[in-house]
């Protein structure tokens, strides 16, 4: 048992990155967190290189525990840019291969709309993600972790339609409108990990997804 284990996780996870979430997690020592819950902080510590990264991060209850769920009932992952698609890509791959999607797909410009492109984009995923939810498993998991309007534009078109993610993992990283798009979100009763303050970022946002990735084998 103990062999096949170790067989497993050499195969998905490099040595050295198990012997640095095994540093972290030590360090981190009791944080009173679920152990999904956990992972995910040592995974965001790990990519950040950061322990000050531990009392911004914020789970609603089950968060992680429903968007495991929703991950192996086949939920699509939808993101906010290529960078936290290509970065969420290979643990995919190694684990239960989910569809993944970035919104600017449906936004290759913006001429005359009066939206930034994430805003615009994320409007006319959501549109048509909630028009195939009659024969779609479950809803999307969307990953913001580069534009707040992306967040906000969500929010409000998550009102519009009715229809609501399996999960936001939301860390839009930035000075203008950050804050304000987090604050909206925590205010909503949607399964989110956040990120509180101005940090956040396509690699932090990434890498919570690829904890839930990690744990869905």
């Amino acid at each position: 048992m103990i062999h096949c284990m170790s067989k497993k996780l050499t195969t998905i996870d490099h040595p050295i990155f198990v012997e640095s979430i095994r540093y972290v997690k030590a360090q981190l020592g009791d944080t009173g967190l679920e152990n999904l819950e956990q992972e995910v902080l040592a995974r965001l510590i790990h990519t950040s290189g950061d322990f000050g990264i531990q009392p911004l991060l914020r789970f609603s209850p089950n968060a992680c525990k429903e968007g495991l769920a929703a991950l192996k009932d086949g939920a699509p992952i939808l993101t906010d840019t290529a960078m936290a698609a290509a970065a969420i890509a290979p643990m995919a791959s190694k684990t239960i291969q989910p569809s993944i999607h970035c919104l600017l797909d449906w936004a290759p410009s913006i001429d005359g709309y009066g939206l930034t492109r994430s805003a615009f984009g994320i409007e006319a995923a959501w549109q048509q993600f909630s028009q195939q939810s009659l024969t779609s498993s479950r809803p999307p998991i969307v990953v913001i972790g580069s534009a707040p309007t992306a967040l906000t534009s969500l929010l409000k078109v998550i009102v519009k339609t009715g229809f609501l993610p399996s999960l936001i993992v939301g860390m839009p990283v930035g000075f203008i409108s950050v804050i304000e798009s987090k604050l909206l979100l925590s205010k909503s009763q949607i399964p989110q990990i956040r990120l509180e303050g101005n940090r956040g970022g396509a690699a932090l946002a990434s890498a919570a997804v690829n904890a839930l990735l990690r744990a869905s084998i």
